[in-house]
């Protein structure tokens, strides 16, 4: 039976997460001298959607107690394009604080990726950062959200970080959760804990924040990924990633077969993005049929980004999707229509150029 640990967070944050490494039975894992690498959810997106800082540098300060020899934080943040990346960076603090504490921190994108090619459920080629590879522990630190893809966004998907800029929207293009799940037989986490101390509803990014004062801990990612999507209300079986995982032999997604200790597990039910969509638009058609993650994804993005200056009210996408007259087309896949319809190209198309579709012309 899989154990996973949940902790309630107080001021005293490192002190927090030992509890919840003893509570999981990750104390004896990292041996005198391991190399370790933390690895948390800094999308260069938005702060409120990433790990705390102050969360990563308890699992660094936890490791070193542990006897750990050399401690890295790594990431491979989405891809937005080098500025914006520093610029975040800068924002949260996280090279300064870290280099404080004597740990280094490592942009996967600059480092080299071990390559691997024609695995099942993969795409042809796609190349994992080295350091997440050289680890002799991986400490998977996400933060706690939903999403409009996966449900939730947890530590089975947190590894996506560790591809190489360019795998990663080819992993929505072949079929997200099959590929996610994919990478997971490469690479392991050997520990892993959820920040909740503020969870995200609504969306992975721009959500609101629901503190949660909790870790969720546990060496077995499937079922730590399972008790925290229970606490936002998801039971086993219904996140479709946690499921595919659990049946891959990657570990336990059945809440019945996971022992929890420490606090007591209270669901409670997050907003979904897809809830959001529909209270936030409901004058917006969207003509869907066979569109990819990607595509979804960036296309909530727009809406985002567009806010009340929308003027479109009927969007299609998907390559099987059949655009009214008045549709505004997103995507390569309906190129055909782009002759007689607005439209906005990529593969994804980005979602800032979808936003200025939305606005129209004037603007």
């Amino acid at each position: 039976m899989s154990l996973v640990s949940i902790t309630a967070v107080g001021d005293d944050v490192d002190a927090a997460f030992a509890l919840a490494m003893e509570r999981a039975a990750c104390t004896d894992v990292i041996s005198p001298g391991d190399r370790v690498l933390v690895k948390p959810n800094w999308n260069a997106c938005a702060i409120a959607g990433s790990t705390k800082l102050c969360t990563v540098l308890a699992a660094c300060r936890w490791a070193r107690a542990q006897g750990a020899g050399e401690v890295i934080v790594g990431e491979g943040p989405v891809v937005v394009g080098r500025e914006r990346i520093d610029a975040y960076l800068r924002e949260m603090g996280a090279v300064e604080a870290l280099a404080k504490i004597g740990v280094e921190f490592v942009l996967f994108d600059d480092g080299g990726h071990r390559l691997y090619r024609d695995l099942p459920d993969l795409p042809p080629e796609i190349g994992l950062a080295e350091h997440s590879l050289a680890c002799d522990v991986l400490i998977n630190v996400p933060m706690l959200k939903v999403h409009s893809c996966c449900m939730t966004t947890l530590c089975v998907k947190n590894l996506k970080g560790c591809l190489r800029p360019q795998d990663k929207m080819e992993f929505h293009r072949i079929g997200l959760l099959a590929a996610v799940v994919g990478l997971n037989r490469l690479l392991p986490s050997q520990i892993n804990l959820i920040d909740a101390i503020e969870a995200m509803e609504g969306g992975h990014n721009q959500g609101n924040l629901v503190p949660l004062g909790v870790f969720v801990a546990g060496r077995d990612r499937v079922a730590t990924d399972a008790v925290g999507s229970a606490l936002v209300g998801m039971g086993s079986g219904q996140v479709p990633l946690i499921r595919m995982a659990g049946e891959a032999g990657l570990g336990e997604y059945r809440l019945e077969a996971i022992e929890v200790v420490g606090e007591p597990l209270e669901p409670r039910r997050f907003e979904r993005p897809q809830d959001r969509l529909r209270q936030s638009y409901p004058d917006l058609t969207i003509q869907e049929a066979g569109a990819c993650s990607a595509c979804s994804a960036a296309l909530i993005d727009g809406l985002f980004t567009a806010g009340g200056k929308r003027t479109v009210n009927t969007v299609a996408l998907g390559s099987q999707a059949e655009p009214a007259d008045n549709a505004l087309v997103l995507g390569d896949c309906l190129k055909d229509y782009w002759p007689t319809h607005a439209h906005v190209q990529g593969c994804p198309p980005v979602g800032a150029e979808i936003a200025q579709a939305l606005i129209g012309d004037d603007e």
